[in-house]
């Protein structure tokens, strides 16, 4: 008997199933990415936005921030805090997050005594500004630190600025 040359229908389909399998893993992966990239992307804008009203309330002057040891925050409705518009940052907007509106919460503390930073030796009386945000649909909430909120998952991204009594440029 003569061999036969070529391959066979099972030698066939078995190569194009070990590719379709292979295939399949790598979309798999691609999807795992973009995921991941999406929420790395949620990421980064709410800590530039975060960072951004930092800069904002640190630029103001200083008598018009809170001057009570006891924290405040501020807010526009008295809810304690400032929900996130889509145009102050089109990452975070209530239709790329399950409907759910982000949140801001800015919360100033005067700082004085032994809580406060101390320069060359002594210590000094600031006000203590943190920032954070918290974005996502209600099932999953998302947030940079636990200023203001403690539901959903927490980044530990700590953002705060201290602002003393001296105005910038004198």
């Amino acid at each position: 008997m003569k061999a036969r040359r070529g391959v066979t229908l099972v030698e066939v389909m078995l190569a194009g199933s070990i590719a379709v399998l292979l295939t399949l893993a790598c979309l798999e992966g691609v999807i795992v990415a973009t995921r991941i990239s999406h929420e790395n992307a949620q990421l980064l804008a709410a800590e530039a936005f975060a960072w951004d009203t930092a800069w904002k309330w640190l630029n103001k002057p200083y008598d018009e921030l809170n001057n009570s040891t006891t924290a405040r925050f501020y807010s526009d409705n008295g809810s304690g805090y400032f929900v996130v518009s889509s145009n102050a940052c089109p990452m975070l907007c209530r239709e790329l997050n399950g409907g759910a509106d982000a949140r801001l919460y800015v919360r100033v503390a005067l700082l004085s005594g032994s809580s406060s930073p101390s320069r060359h030796g002594s210590s000094q009386v600031v006000k203590r500004i943190d920032v954070n945000v918290e974005w996502g649909p209600a099932s999953s909430r998302r947030r940079l630190n636990s200023v203001g909120t403690t539901s959903g998952r927490s980044f530990s991204v700590p953002v705060s600025v201290y602002k003393g009594p001296f105005e910038r440029g004198i």
